[in-house]
This record gives C-alpha cells, structure tokens and sequence, in this order.
C-alpha cells in the first residue's frame, strides 16, 4: 500500500517537468519580432556586422529548440533556450540601433561626398578647358568630355538616392563619379606635363 503514494509523487514530478519542459514562446518571438525590426532598419546596410551577430544568436536559438525538439518530451529541458531567446533580441535590438546611428552617419557621408562631387565636376571642366591639343588627344579629351557629361547626368540619381533615404547607395555612386572626375584632371595634368617635357 505504501508504494502507491510512492507512485503518484513520481507521477507527479513527472507532469510537473514536463509542464516546465515548454518553449518559452514568448521571449522566442520577441527576439524573432526584434530581428525582423533590425532588417527593416536596414541593419544589412548600416550595422552589418552587428545583424550578423544578431543572425548568428537567433541560429543559435534556433538549434538549440530543434535538439530540444528532438528529445523524448519528458527529458526537454527549455531553460538554455530561454537564455539564448533574451541573448538573440539583445543583439538584435543592438542591430537595430546601430543601424540608426550608422544610416545617420551615411546620409551626412553621402551628402558631403555628393557637395564634393558638384565641386570636382568644376575643377574637371576647368582642366579640360586646358587640356593640350594636338594629334592624338583629341580622342582621349572627347573620351574625358563623355566621362564628365556621365557624372553631372549621375548628379541627379544621387540627389534622388538621398532625398528618398538611400544613403548607401548615394555614396557608392558619389565615391564612383569622384574618381572618375579625380581621374580626368590626373589625366589632363599628366598629358600637360608631357607636352611641356616635349617642349625642352
């Protein structure tokens, strides 16, 4: 008779892990809800470095709830899962704000590269207003004249890319159109000097 009450505190125990043995829903999507917040902060373009060790946190969770998935329900244990839940939308809200502080810092970037680029578009002008003429350069100086027209067409896709918040973009595009403008006035300079060393 004794072992009956024996059995049903066993019983008991038992439910009671496996009631315990529960995914933590909650805090899983919360940390899913704060990842999908930092992908739609741009953090892939801004923070990427933080996303992907947000990424890496949520793959984390995410294996230990298949291994835990995969156990005979009695012996599931949550708790790992529930540390890593909170671990992955700490990061991932991290993500999130570095992806504010980092798409802040690429529009103020991309506006003074853009201001630079509308400079360097007179410097080039002017150095093609200057450039030695003679046989075989007016190829090369068309050649430039085509590169300068591209850039100041371009002008108006990186205003566009700014003005609608595409910062990563503009910049791209600003650092491509100063190099090639950076390019034209080597180009020229080199071609002046060469001429002038011809002359001696």
């Amino acid at each position: 008779m004794k072992r009956i009450p024996v059995l049903l505190a066993l019983a008991g125990a038992a439910l009671l892990s496996f009631a315990c043995a529960k995914e933590p829903a909650d805090a899983i999507n919360a940390a899913k809800s704060a990842l999908a917040a930092a992908k739609t902060a741009e953090a892939a373009d801004y923070a990427p470095g933080a996303l992907a060790a947000a990424q890496t946190a949520a793959a984390a969770l995410d294996a230990e709830l298949k291994a835990q998935a995969d156990k005979f329900a009695l012996t599931r244990s949550y708790t790992k899962a529930a540390e890593l839940a909170v671990q992955a939308k700490a990061a991932a809200d991290k993500a999130a704000a570095q992806a504010v502080t980092g798409k802040e810092q690429m529009k103020t970037e991309a506006t003074t590269l853009v201001a630079g680029v509308r400079s360097s578009i007179e410097a080039a002008k002017a150095a093609l207003a200057k450039a030695p003429k003679g046989k075989g350069s007016a190829a090369d100086i068309e050649a430039m004249k085509s590169d300068l027209t591209g850039v100041e067409t371009g002008l108006a896709d990186m205003d566009a890319a700014i003005a609608s918040g595409k910062y990563k973009d503009a910049k791209v595009k600003a650092e491509a159109a100063k190099a090639t403008l950076d390019k034209i006035v080597a180009d020229v300079a080199a071609a002046a000097a060469m001429k002038k060393g011809a002359k001696k």
